[in-house]
Order: C-alpha cells, then sequence, then structure tokens
C-alpha cells in the first residue's frame, strides 16, 4: 500500500508543477499580457468618452461659456453670453439673463430659449425645439416660435402688442378710474421723481430675476415669470396713468368739459404708442415712456390715498 500511496503523491506533484508553469506562463509572457492591459484601457476609455459626451447640467455667473457637447439638462448665465456650437445637444432650456446667446448652424435646443436683458442669434440650421422669448429692454419683448430664423420683432409682433397695451390701460382705467384719476392729477407733481423711481424698479427687477434664476430651473423659472407678470402689470398701471395724463392734455384743447378717462386714457396712450413706431427716436421716446410708467404704476401700486393732498407728495 506504501508503495501505491507514494505514486499517487508524485502524480498529484507533478500536476501542480505543470499547473504552475501554465499560470507563470500567462502572467509572464509578453503577448498574453499584451492581451488585458489594451482590454482595461479599451473599457476606461468608453466610460470617459461616455461620461464627456453628455455633459450634466450648465451654470455659469459673470464668466461667458461656450457649449459644444450634448447635455442632459438645461444651461444658465447670469451676466455672461453664451455660445451654442454647431455640436451643442441641449436637452432642456437655455436662460440668459443680462447676456446674448449664439446659436451656430446645426445646435439644438430641446426645450424653449429665455434672453432677458439680451439678444438672441440663431444662424440658419439652428434647431429650436420650444419657444424663443427675448426681453431686451424695458420696451421690447420678442417671442418667436423655434424655427431657427433669425429671432427679430416684425410689424405685425409690434403691433399686435400695441394693440395689446391699448386694451389693457383701458381695462384697468373702467376698473380702476378713482386711483387712476388721482394718479393722473397727481402725476406732473412728481416731476422727474418717477423716471429716477422707474430706473431703480427696472435695476432691481433684473436682480429679483438673477436671484430667483438662481434657485435652479425647477423653481427658478416659475418665479421669475411670477416676477414678470408683476412688472408687466405695474407698468400697465403706470402707462395708464401717463396715457390719462397725456389724452387729457391733448383733448382739453378742443373740449372744455371734462371727458371720462377710459377715453383720454385710450388717445393718450394711442398717441404714446404712435410716436413708437417713429424712427430713430420713436425707441428711445418709448423706453423713456416706459420707465416713468414703472415709476409711477410702483406709487400707485403702494397705495397713495385718494384723499391724501397733493403737497404731501410734492
Amino acid at each position: 500500500m506504501a508503495p501505491r500511496r507514494l505514486a499517487r503523491s508524485s502524480r498529484r506533484r507533478a500536476a501542480a508543477t505543470v499547473d504552475a508553469q501554465r499560470l507563470a506562463a500567462l502572467t509572464t509572457t509578453p503577448g498574453k499580457k499584451c492581451g488585458v492591459v489594451p482590454l482595461i484601457a479599451f473599457v476606461v476609455a468608453v466610460a470617459a468618452s461616455q461620461a464627456t459626451a453628455e455633459a450634466a447640467p450648465r451654470t455659469t455667473v459673470f464668466n461667458d461659456i461656450v457649449v459644444n457637447e450634448k447635455v442632459v439638462g438645461d444651461v444658465v448665465a447670469f451676466e455672461a453670453d453664451v455660445h451654442l456650437g454647431p455640436l451643442a445637444d441641449v436637452a432642456g432650456d437655455v436662460v440668459v439673463i443680462g447676456g446674448d446667446l449664439r446659436l451656430d448652424a446645426r445646435a439644438r435646443v430641446g426645450r424653449h430659449v429665455v434672453a432677458i436683458f439680451g439678444e438672441v442669434e440663431a444662424e440658419p440650421g439652428a434647431v429650436i425645439e420650444g419657444r424663443t422669448l427675448a426681453f431686451s429692454s424695458l420696451s421690447k419683448v420678442a417671442l418667436r416660435p423655434g424655427d431657427g430664423a433669425p429671432l427679430q420683432v416684425t410689424l405685425a409682433v409690434r403691433l399686435l402688442t400695441s394693440g395689446g397695451w391699448l386694451l389693457v390701460t383701458t381695462a384697468l382705467a373702467f376698473g380702476l378710474s378713482t386711483r387712476l384719476r388721482y394718479g393722473v392729477w397727481v402725476l406732473p407733481r412728481l416731476g422727474f421723481r418717477v423716471l429716477v423711481l422707474g430706473l431703480a424698479a427696472g435695476i432691481t427687477f433684473f436682480a429679483a430675476l438673477v436671484a430667483v434664476l438662481g434657485l435652479g430651473p425647477t423653481i427658478g423659472v416659475p418665479l421669475a415669470a411670477a416676477i414678470t407678470v408683476l412688472f408687466f402689470a405695474v407698468r400697465a398701471t403706470g402707462l395708464t396713468v401717463v396715457g390719462g395724463y397725456v389724452g387729457g392734455v391733448l383733448l382739453r384743447r378742443w373740449w372744455n368739459r371734462p371727458l371720462p378717462l377710459t377715453v383720454e386714457v385710450f388717445v393718450g396712450v394711442l398717441v404714446l404708442l404712435i410716436i413708437r413706431f417713429l424712427p430713430l427716436l420713436g425707441g428711445v421716446l418709448w423706453s423713456l415712456c416706459s420707465i416713468a410708467a414703472l415709476g409711477t404704476g410702483i406709487i400707485i401700486a403702494t397705495g397713495v390715498s385718494e384723499g391724501e393732498p397733493a403737497a404731501g407728495l410734492t
């Protein structure tokens, strides 16, 4: 029995030696080693390329950026310009506050484009799936569908917005005639203070938009929309007062008897809107009127009492 055990033990040791030699050959032969290393490198390269090909949402403050890759979220910029290159593919929204947005040919935005106090320039071939809202100043708002065409305010859009201002201001004059009549009476006593207040309000509005959009697109964009609606409501109120004053001055030259506030507002706002279409100076005058209307609207909205004497406001 002893010789048999000894023979089996010898065969096991021989088999173990052969396995050790094979393992050594796999780990020491150059051809075998080079097969594992490229495989690992290939896997790492593929993972890295997938990570860089789909970038995370981009947010920048006071720093211009160029996006030329796929972005799975939104692109938000504060006081900075954004340039979407030909390889840019933004799945979400592009929001630019206080800067300009440029889209090269073949750049794509999956949702909406919003530029507040800035311009949007899209080259032919750029694709915007949603809508484009360009709010470049206190007096100019451009809303165009995302067709990749050059974004500009056409005459038809300007006429449509002018009709909207006429409708809104006349309705306000009808519904808030007492308070707005007092505003028309006190407006000349306020003088240039309405311009200063309107300019300060415009700057505050801009700062508030930057602050709320810093909360992120999910919360910031709805809050920014609410602030914008409030801004236009105050501006419409002030424009009603300014239009009522202008209309009253003009109508009293032909009629010596008082007219309804709605008539004075309609005539005054119509005159201001006609001035808006004048070449060269029309845009400047309308901007000044918008600033004055914003300041006047704040004074009216903050609750100046109808019974308060005018001397308290001078």
